[in-house]
């Protein structure tokens, strides 16, 4: 719980927000003083805060002045009390308040209660008002429910979506014309340029990136989730809603997707991408980082650092400045950094290259083109079958136009051994430091891959070696 939460400047729009937001965080037996003076606003809150657990924006709520006490049927029931005309603090025993059975929105309490709105006249038609008490996530809420109404989603009913291994939350909204669509809050934020996020070009916080790689990637004829409505400042998105079909339904890869998904790589990487991305809808341009021997270096040591437990030694990072230099970059291109099967989408009444939906892309660098393209062969989420493994690489090969062959394969296992021991790091690091363990459940998958990359290019062959002598027993080298 936060200590106070501050809010000035509202206007009646502004209240109704805060009421809304303070109405999605509030359960049975919830206790709320509302506290101001005569006309600073009191029941004007209450009223958005009963309109939003109703559901109903035309509920007719009544000051309770005289009844003392209003009861709404809803779910959970809610009771609207004033107190101004209490004259002792002996009659609340008579009302029966307190029980549990509601949630109570007090004006004019005569004791202190577990959360406190106080309301301050500002001027003519704004208020001040401090809420205690309550979740630091309020703030949030009301942004949210600032943002809604103004893209014509004020009605909607949300629901949450699973969560990702990022600081993104999503909601889908759906409301009574049957519309649905999704809201990504994502905070905007600048990382501090020692951060990880800083050095390892994560675009977490930077709305602009997901609207600039997202528009490159519609005006290719792909399908994404089309922007709606957007306030980047507060890092808010209305996006459209591709539904929840993706490319393996469970944990079973379909064929069929994952080679149309090939397919539309290939289209991709074969017309050029010249940076920065032109600005997005709502948004402004983005120049994506260059996957480079420091971004590499930075994402490798995740592995020490989590799997190992200790600061990646000199001869680790060396090993990989020098297969990363050593890279060909002669097809370089916009790399989506997260092709795997939770981000690709199946969009089974589309055609073509439009069948896949890409989603979760703001953190698109320059890389070599094998680096997408061995993240969808190797997906790091699910098993991968071994011979759709190599029609995944085969029939991307199959698309491009123009591309060395021979150079490209060199440079597939480099960058899939570089790619595995990043996510072994972030698996171990989402389990230990933000207690999501499932995703632990990959990495000895994860790891016999790597294991086969490492050995597949002579390139590698010092790392190797390092694996074999410092983590034989997180990666099976021979």
């Amino acid at each position: 719980m936060s200590e106070a939460l501050r809010f000035a400047g509202l206007d009646e729009a502004g209240m109704g927000a805060l009421g809304a937001a303070i109405a999605g965080l509030l359960t049975q037996g919830d206790r709320v003083a509302l506290i101001g003076d005569l006309g600073a606003g009191k029941t004007t809150l209450a009223r958005a805060i009963l309109r939003t657990l109703a559901g109903n924006a035309a509920l007719e709520v009544a000051s309770p002045t005289f009844t003392i006490i209003q009861d709404y049927p809803v779910d959970p029931p809610v009771r609207h009390v004033d107190l101004y005309r209490l004259a002792d603090a002996a009659e609340l025993d008579e009302l029966g308040l307190g029980d549990g059975e509601a949630i109570e929105l007090i004006e004019w309490p005569i004791e202190a209660l577990p959360i406190t709105v106080s309301i301050a006249i500002e001027g003519a038609e704004t208020r001040g008002v401090t809420v205690t008490g309550m979740p630091e996530r309020l703030a949030r809420d009301v942004e949210i429910a600032r943002f809604l109404p103004s893209a014509g989603w004020g009605s909607a009913a949300r629901e949450p979506l699973a969560a990702d291994a990022s600081s993104r939350d999503y909601q889908r909204l759906s409301d009574q014309w049957g519309r649905r669509a999704v809201l990504m809050d994502a905070p905007a934020l600048t990382p501090p340029s020692d951060s990880y996020a800083a050095r390892a070009g994560i675009a977490d916080g930077n709305p602009h990136a997901f609207l600039a790689v997202g528009g490159l990637l519609a005006r290719r004829g792909f399908t994404i989730p089309e922007p709606l409505a957007a306030d980047p400042a507060a890092g808010l998105l209305l996006l459209s809603d591709l539904g929840d079909e993706k490319v393996a339904i469970g944990d079973e890869p379909q064929s069929e997707r994952y080679l149309a998904a090939a397919e539309a790589l290939a289209v991709f990487h074969n017309e050029p991408v010249t940076v920065p991305l032109s600005p997005g809808p709502f948004g402004k341009g983005h120049a994506p980082p260059t996957f480079d021997a420091d971004l590499a270096l930075t994402e490798v040591a995740l592995f020490a650092e989590w799997a190992l437990g200790q600061p990646a030694d000199d001869e680790f990072l060396a090993l990989w400045r020098i297969a990363i230099d050593g890279l060909w970059r002669g097809d370089d291109h916009l790399a989506l950094r997260d092709v795997h099967s939770p981000n690709l989408m199946w969009c089974e009444d589309k055609e073509g290259v439009a069948r896949i939906g890409f989603i979760d892309y703001q953190d698109a660098m320059i890389a070599p083109s094998a680096y997408d393209v061995v993240s969808l062969a190797d997906d790091a989420r699910l098993p991968m079958p071994a011979d759709l493994s190599s029609a995944v690489i085969e029939r991307y090969l199959e698309c491009r136009v123009g591309l060395d062959y021979g150079a490209w394969r060199e440079t597939a296992p480099v960058v899939a051994a570089q790619r595995a021991t990043r996510i072994i790091g972030v698996f171990h690091r989402l389990a230990q430091r933000d207690g999501k363990p499932g995703y632990m459940a990959n990495v000895p998958r994860i790891a016999t891959g790597l294991a086969r990359d490492l050995k597949a290019s002579p390139a590698l062959s010092g790392l190797r070696a390092w694996f074999a002598a410092h983590a034989a027993n997180l990666v099976p080298v021979r």
